[in-house]
């Protein structure tokens, strides 16, 4: 018998756990491109609790703004302590969502300048082989934590599952932009690697973009796909660009 409970997030509280976790999780190893969507303006404990409470705050309310039926947050709970020590954002979609290509995003929660400049290109890269690829129904992993000290536990095996029984009922197609932390995971759960992506900087940018770059540490990611189930049978679809 597993020592969590899986279940759907419904609170403010919850979220605001979620969100905790996170920061613990991205210090252990520390990550430092994590700070794209949770930025710490210093170094102080004041600064960095004012960066946990903005995170809570705008989550929450992307949270409420966004449909209840294509926006999915999992969480895990640990049932000893009833701490939550996990959680995911899945998204489902009807079709891509970015049929003319990644539009640039909003990262609205940097001050304006080409630190956020940055910020928004490196995501969009980093989206871009979804949006060529994905043109049907499929279900998009958005973020995954797992509390460093519940790791190698199942955590992450009990939200995957959860997700992959919907993915599987809804018969559609899955699709992860993975870090070398989350990717053996995924390959688990019936994803395979089928492109790596080295984010870069573009030319004809400032010397602060080479510092950012430095300063954040762009990991190569990973563009995984699951096919239907799971499964690749012979004769059919061996990648996301292959048509059905």
């Amino acid at each position: 018998m597993s020592d969590y409970t899986v279940r759907r997030l419904q609170t403010r509280e919850q979220l605001d756990a979620v969100v905790e976790v996170i920061f613990r999780a991205q210090y252990s190893p520390y990550m430092p491109s994590s700070s794209i969507f949770f930025p710490v303006a210093g170094y102080s404990l004041e600064e960095r609790s004012a960066g946990i409470a903005a995170s809570k705050e705008r989550l929450w309310k992307e949270h409420l703004a966004a449909n209840p039926a294509t926006n999915q947050w999992i969480i895990v709970e640990d049932k000893e302590s009833l701490r939550i020590v996990g959680g995911c954002l899945w998204k489902w979609h009807d079709g891509n969502p970015f049929p003319d290509g990644i539009p640039t995003p909003s990262v609205y929660w940097w001050p304006e300048g080409e630190a956020r400049e940055f910020c928004e290109e490196m995501i969009r890269q980093s989206m871009t082989s979804r949006s060529l690829w994905m043109h049907d129904k499929y279900a998009g992993l958005y973020m995954m934590v797992v509390h460093p000290d519940h790791r190698s536990r199942g955590v992450g095996g009990l939200m995957m599952e959860c997700a992959n029984t919907k993915i599987d009922e809804m018969g559609i197609e899955g699709f992860i932009e993975a870090s070398e932390l989350g990717r053996h995971l995924y390959e688990k759960w019936g994803y395979r690697v089928v492109m790596k992506l080295d984010l870069f900087v573009p030319s004809n940018k400032s010397d602060l973009w080479n510092k950012l770059a430095h300063d954040l540490k762009m990991p190569p990611w990973y563009a995984m796909w699951r096919p239907l189930n799971g499964i690749v049978k012979e004769g059919e679809r061996t990648r996301p660009w292959q048509p059905f």
